[in-house]
């Protein structure tokens, strides 16, 4: 089949890969670089990310790793060896060491609360907030948690995701850091769509997608091209605003707001490849740092640390004011005094975190003629990446089982 890709970013390239074994693939970008959010550029002798932390959260067993696999790319992705620490008052602990900063009546909670979540034991329509809010320091965590790992506060994450996040955890196990960063990721899956004839082609502005009897079309301001089928990796709502069909109908999609902070520094702020959260900071949910796996996202004799947080308002200066407050708190609880901030990026309105939060994606099929990919149609309990692929399994599967 010939099969048109709108959006060159992480879904698009992963769709690209996987079908262009068996199809004439043409994927097309409008920027001049491919990759989206999930790719590095160089800065100051470190490698930033476009938006994605360097870190994959089900490491080289999840969803995004079987898929990189079964595209035939070659990415190296090194499983973390802590999973997560959190740091409160001033000491970083493992999870299971939390219940004894807690009281027995508390400890109790805590222990039932993880057992039913384990066994799957409790109610799916209340959210993870409510689950958790009869222990304070539960809810502290959870916050952290869902802050990091879907830009949500606990509040507004579905009890129905975080249970599927713990069954894919149980399956999967935690993150991991692929050598070369994001980037090559986006390397690997380029290399392999132009192995197998695949087109890519960058500063390409999609005008509108049109959908009829014969097949679908992708305009320019100046040309159309006809294919069997095409998939958007744009928004579902950019989708349906250039295209010539209703793809959103009863289910809304609700973005998600974030911050992002990289920082260089010279001394050791995490020892560990995992996450550090970070339950006693307003905005900041956690950090990682991916330069003690690769050494070279960072420059020469420094640590690249990565920190992530939440958006509550629509002041942004206030928000990052807030979130740079916290960095500072964190850095200097350790006695670290010097460190730069290399860059701020905040993702909210038309380039949210997630175009559809957890729990309100949509579905990636539209129909026989119209697939959609990327952060609006993850699948249920997807973190981040995990999510993307997710969805384009689903999408690359319906699409091989037409032939």
């Amino acid at each position: 089949m010939n099969i048109g890709i709108v959006g060159g970013g992480l879904g698009g390239l992963l769709a690209g890969a996987l079908l262009s074994k068996n199809n004439s693939i043409t994927i097309y970008e409008k920027l001049p670089y491919i990759g989206g959010r999930f790719t590095n550029m160089e800065y100051k002798g470190y490698q930033l990310t476009t938006g994605a932390l360097h870190m994959i959260p089900h490491g080289a067993n999840g969803y995004l790793a079987q898929l990189l696999n079964r595209a035939g790319c070659n990415v190296n992705i090194v499983n973390s060896d802590i999973d997560g620490l959190y740091r409160i008052n001033k000491r970083d602990y493992p999870y299971n060491d939390l219940f004894n900063l807690v009281g027995l009546k508390d400890k109790i909670k805590c222990l039932k609360m993880a057992a039913n979540l384990k066994l799957n034991k409790v109610d799916k329509n209340i959210s993870f907030g409510e689950f958790l809010e009869n222990v304070p320091l539960a809810l502290k965590v959870g916050n952290s948690f869902t802050g990091w790992a879907l830009s949500l506060d606990a509040y507004d994450t579905p009890m129905d995701e975080i249970l599927k996040i713990a069954e894919n955890y149980y399956k999967f196990g935690g993150p991991g850091i692929p050598i070369g960063g994001c980037k090559s990721v986006v390397e690997e899956l380029s290399r392999v769509i132009k192995e197998n004839n695949g087109k890519i082609i960058t500063e390409y502005s999609v005008k509108s997608i049109e959908i009829d009897e014969d097949g679908v079309y992708i305009y320019s301001e100046e040309k159309g091209y006809g294919y069997d089928i095409v998939i958007s990796n744009l928004s579902p709502k950019h989708t349906e605003n250039i295209s010539n069909i209703k793809i959103i109908k009863k289910k809304k999609p609700i973005p998600s707001k974030g911050i992002k902070i990289s920082i260089g520094c010279k001394e050791k702020l995490i020892n560990h490849s995992g996450v550090l959260f970070t339950p006693e900071c307003q905005r900041i949910c956690g950090l990682n740092c991916p330069s003690n796996v690769d050494k070279s996202l960072a420059k020469e004799g420094y640590n690249l640390i990565m920190a992530h947080g939440i958006q509550i308002n629509n002041n942004i200066k206030k928000e990052i004011d807030i979130a740079l407050e916290d960095i500072e708190r964190i850095f200097n609880e350790v006695g670290i005094h010097k460190y730069e901030i290399l860059h701020i990026q905040t993702f909210r309105e038309d380039l949210p975190v997630n175009h559809a939060s957890n729990g309100t994606d949509l579905d990636p099929i539209v129909n026989d003629r119209l697939y959609l990919v990327g952060d609006g149609v993850k699948g249920k309990g997807g973190i981040e990446v995990e999510g993307i692929a997710m969805g384009v399994f689903k999408v690359v599967d319906r699409i091989n089982n037409l032939n």
